[in-house]
C-alpha cells in the first residue's frame, strides 16, 4: 500500500491520525522532535512503498558521504574536497533525471530532488563555516522531515535545527503552531480539492490534445491556474503539517499573479526554491563572474547569472526539451525585466495611473506562456 502525499482525503486522514500524538505533546509543552523522527518511518513507507529501500540506501550513503566531508573539510579546508563532494552528491539526482529521459529503471524515490537540495545545502553551509558541529540526529531529522519530503518547501538547516530542539510552551504551541497550521491545511485543501480539481475536471482535461493556436492559448490559461492552486494547495498543507510538528516551514507562495515584473514574480512563486537558487547559485555565479573579471560590469554579470540559474532550474526539473526551453525562457525574461526596471522608460511610467495593473496584466501573460512551456503541451 502507498499513498500520495496530500493527494487525497485518505492521505490526509492517515496524517491526521499520526499527528494526534504530536498535538498532545505540543499542548503539554513537550518537545515533539523525537516523535517527529519516529513517525517519519511509517509515513515514508506509506509514501514510497517498495521504493523505501532505495531511499534508505541512497539517503544513508549520502549522509555518510556528508559526514566524511565534514570531517575532511573541517581538517584541511581544501576546495577540491568541497567541489568533489558536491559533484558526488549531485550524481544520484542526475542519474534519476537521465533514467527518466530514456525510460529505464533507476534509483528514483519520492522526493529525491528535494532531498538533494537539503544535502547540497548542508555541503555548502559546512564550506561557508555556518555549521560548526555535525549533529547526526538533527541532520537526519532535517533531511527526512516528511511534511515537505515530496514537494518542498525547502527549509534551511540553520533555521530548522534550533527550532526542532526547542521546547515550546503549551499555550504558545496552540496559538502559534496548532491554530495557524490547521488554517493552512484547511486553505490548502480548498485550493487543491476545490479550485485545482474543478479546473482540471471541467476545463483543462477537456481541452483537445491536438495542438492549435486556440487550444494552446486555452491550455495556457487553464494550466497556469491549475498549477497554482494545485501546487500552492499542497504546499500550504505541507507547511501546516510542519507547524503541527512544531516546525515553521516557510510559506511558498505570496499572491504570485499580482507581480508587476518577472523579478517580483520569482519573489512570490515557489519562494523557497527561488531563494535557494538565489543564495546558493545565482549570487555565487555573479560574484565569480565579477571576481574573475569574466564580466566587467555588474549588470551584465547579474543577467548572465539569471540565464545560468534558470537554465539550471530547468535541468533540475528534468532533461527534456520543454524543461530546458522553460529554463532559458525564464532566464531571458528575468534579464529583460532587469533591463526594463533600470531603463528611463520604466522611471517615466511607474508613477502613471493604472501602471501597476497594466504591468500585472502583461506580467501574467509572460508567466502563463512560461507555464505553457513547462507543461509540455506544445511537445506532445
Amino acid at each position: 500500500m502507498s499513498i500520495v502525499e496530500y493527494g487525497d482525503f485518505l492521505a490526509l486522514y492517515i496524517f491526521g491520525i499520526l499527528l494526534l500524538p504530536a498535538v498532545v505533546l505540543g499542548c503539554l509543552g513537550k518537545r515533539i522532535k523525537w516523535y517527529g523522527m519516529v513517525v517519519s518511518i511509517p509515513v515514508l513507507y506509506l509514501l514510497m512503498g517498495d521504493r523505501l529501500k532505495y531511499f534508505l540506501l541512497v539517503a544513508g550513503t549520502m549522509v555518510l558521504v556528508l559526514f566524511i566531508y565534514y570531517r575532511a573539510y573541517s581538517k584541511w579546508k581544501n576546495k577540491w574536497i568541497y567541489y568533489g563532494t558536491l559533484a558526488l552528491l549531485i550524481l544520484p539526482v542526475v542519474e534519476v533525471k537521465s533514467a527518466e529521459l530514456v525510460h529505464i529503471k533507476s534509483w528514483a524515490f519520492l522526493g529525491i530532488s528535494y532531498f538533494g537540495f537539503r544535502i547540497w545545502q548542508l555541503v555548502i553551509e559546512i564550506h561557508d563555516g555556518h555549521i560548526k558541529e555535525f549533529k547526526l540526529a538533527d541532520i537526519l531529522y532535517f533531511v527526512t522531515f516528511f511534511p515537505s519530503v515530496s514537494s518542498g518547501p525547502i527549509d534551511r538547516y540553520r533555521r530548522f535545527q534550533p527550532e526542532c530542539n526547542e521546547a515550546i510552551e503549551g499555550g504558545t504551541y496552540v496559538s502559534k503552531y496548532l491554530k495557524p497550521g490547521a488554517k493552512k491545511i484547511l486553505l490548502g485543501m480548498i485550493y487543491k480539492f476545490c479550485f485545482a480539481d474543478l479546473i482540471n475536471q471541467f476545463w483543462m482535461s477537456r481541452i483537445t490534445h491536438e495542438v492549435t493556436i486556440a487550444s494552446s492559448v486555452e491550455y495556457m490559461y487553464a494550466y497556469t491556474l491549475y498549477l497554482f492552486f494545485d501546487f500552492a494547495g499542497y504546499s500550504l498543507m505541507a507547511v501546516g503539517t510542519g507547524y503541527i510538528l512544531g516546525i515553521t516551514l516557510p510559506d511558498n507562495f505570496n499572491k504570485p499573479f499580482l507581480a508587476r515584473n518577472m523579478k517580483e514574480f520569482w519573489d512570490r512563486w515557489h519562494i523557497s526554491l527561488s531563494k535557494w537558487f538565489g543564495d546558493y547559485l545565482f549570487s555565487r555565479v555573479v560574484l565569480n563572474l565579477m571576481r574573475n573579471k569574466i564580466v566587467k560590469q555588474q549588470k551584465y554579470a547579474v543577467r548572465a547569472g539569471y540565464m545560468i540559474t534558470m537554465f539550471t532550474m530547468g535541468l533540475w526539473h528534468g532533461f527534456t526539451v520543454y524543461y530546458l526551453l522553460y529554463g532559458l525562457y525564464e532566464g531571458l525574461m528575468l534579464a529583460l525585466s532587469d533591463m526594463y526596471i533600470k531603463s528611463k522608460a520604466y522611471r517615466s511610467h511607474i508613477k502613471k495611473p493604472g501602471y501597476d495593473w497594466v504591468s500585472r496584466a502583461i506580467c501574467f501573460h509572460v508567466i502563463a506562456f512560461g507555464m505553457l512551456l513547462f507543461s509540455g503541451y506544445l511537445f506532445v
